[in-house]
């Protein structure tokens, strides 16, 4: 027998390994990794509470716990259900920690949710560990599977499910995805240590920071994304949901500045243009950063965020090859990208570009041109990936026709680390490329002035130096940590 005050449902966030933390990539795992909350399980954990269902969400990575620190925790709450979300590159640690889990309680369910498991829950099942994965959105499969274990009651009703029955691996038919998602109560941040969540120094000049998002789903192919959680179909939260969210992050935290973290908040001028019409209506201010398309921006819609309190736009730029971008289906051209960052630049919106190195059919050549475009622009900052196919893109289907795989573990699909390597190109390269690209482009004067530009305060002196810090960590040579 449960009493009132046991918890029933306890999410979590898996921890870093010894390894990630102190290894050849632990400044990326402290500044990228865990800098916003894991907003897919305050999700989750908001609409169990709405059901009165007793429910913990840790993100043992932004608490600093060992594995071991953070099975403790969860063996003391004595839950009758652990809910790990993981990506695929977190996968192991999110195994080994339902594991030790198990050997301290042997009746608990364990279930994944996540990308990984979306994409390869046969896989999954097929080792000792879990007892379901949620395929997908995970808040109406969830509510429901949680339901029937605390209920006793079997799990073929519930869609969107791959699950244990006796020796039988059961699949329920697809959940469809949320049309209204209005209807979602607004994510469990109380329940998060949201104080922890330290933003790059680069995107930090207005603290505190809060992240959200404010729409799901992409309506483009480009063939490196993964669409098997929120799917092709965009779908958006309505402006006053949305500006309902900002209000709660200034009011009740304090945010001085919000992180759009959609896959694409730009969809469309008239959405963005709705949203600020609603800010302004209830005179919202606050700084804040979204996700903007070349193909999309223009000057007046650029300029009108400027005005309602925009201070910067990214832009995922991937390649300064015209032939790469239609291999990879960005679906922009080259014009619309110098058209929008020099735009941009000129409206004191800081540009930030993504780029990402070793796609299928790439070059050095064609990685030149990235650089040559990186570098001709007036962006403030890039963040540059090395491009790694992942289980749900369309190029994990088609990646060994056009380069291999240097690594089957998944702890390496980091998108910092050399795991695919196209034809003609050796693993070795990339890197080196990959470090020369970041040094290119940061250890100019231009690049400095750009910053020093942005500085407010004496608190930015102690930022920038610790960006310089992270830099220098990511431009050194490091030594290769698998085959």
């Amino acid at each position: 027998m449960r009493d009132s005050t046991t918890t029933e449902v306890f999410l979590v966030n898996p921890p870093a390994t010894l390894t990630q933390q102190r290894g050849p990539i632990k400044e990326i795992v402290r500044n990228l990794f865990f800098n916003s909350p894991p907003l897919g399980l305050a999700y989750i954990a908001a609409v169990l509470e709405l059901d009165g269902v007793r429910v913990r969400l840790m993100d043992a990575g932004v608490e600093g716990f060992t594995p071991e620190e953070t099975a403790a925790r969860i063996i003391a709450a004595r839950p009758a259900i652990v809910g790990i979300g993981s990506s695929s590159n977190f996968f192991g640690n999110a195994l080994a920690l339902a594991r030790m889990i198990r050997a301290a309680l042997p009746s608990v369910y364990l279930v994944l949710g996540g990308p990984h498991g979306t994409s390869c829950a046969d896989e999954v099942m097929e080792q000792e560990g879990f007892d379901a994965v949620v395929i997908g959105e995970g808040e109406e499969t969830t509510r429901e599977l949680v339901a029937a274990v605390l209920g006793g009651e079997e799990l073929r009703g519930v869609r969107g499910l791959v699950y244990r029955e006796g020796e039988e691996v059961v699949r329920t038919p697809p959940r469809p995805f949320i049309k209204d998602l209005d209807a979602l109560p607004l994510p469990a941040r109380h329940l998060l240590p949201l104080h922890k969540y330290i933003p790059q120094p680069n995107d930090s000049p207005y603290l505190p920071k809060q992240a959200m998002i404010s729409s799901r789903g992409c309506p483009y192919q480009c063939t490196f994304c993964d669409h098997g959680t929120y799917g092709v179909s965009y779908r958006s939260f309505s402006p006053a949901r949305i500006v309902d969210e900002m209000e709660e992050l200034v009011v009740r935290y304090g945010a001085r500045d919000i992180a759009f973290v959609d896959s694409l908040f730009m969809v469309s001028k008239e959405r963005v243009r709705r949203i600020i019409e609603e800010m302004r209506r209830r005179r919202v201010e606050v700084h804040w950063t979204c996700t903007i398309r070349a193909n999309v921006a223009d000057r007046a819609i650029l300029k009108e965020m400027k005005e309602a309190g925009c201070w910067r736009v990214r832009i995922g730029i991937e390649s300064g090859s015209e032939r790469v971008l239609d291999v990879i289906r960005k679906e922009v051209n080259l014009e619309d990208v110098r058209q929008s960052v020099t735009v941009a630049d000129e409206l004191g919106l800081h540009p930030k570009a993504f780029f990402m190195i070793g796609h299928p059919t790439e070059t050095r050549e064609s990685i030149q041109e990235s650089m040559d475009l990186a570098l001709s622009l007036p962006l403030t900052d890039i963040t540059i990936q090395l491009n790694t196919p992942m289980p749900g893109s369309v190029q994990w289907h088609t990646a060994n026709d056009h380069g291999h795989f240097s690594t089957p573990d998944w702890n390496h699909y980091t998108f910092w680390e050399p795991v695919y390597i196209p034809h003609g190109m050796t693993s070795e390269e990339l890197d080196r490329l990959y470090r020369t690209f970041y040094r290119r482009f940061y250890f100019r004067p231009v690049t400095i002035r750009r910053h020093l530009r942005m500085f407010k305060s004496w608190r930015d002196i102690r930022r920038f130096f610790r960006g310089g810090r992270i830099l220098v960590d990511m431009t050194i040579p490091r030594r290769r940590s698998h085959p």
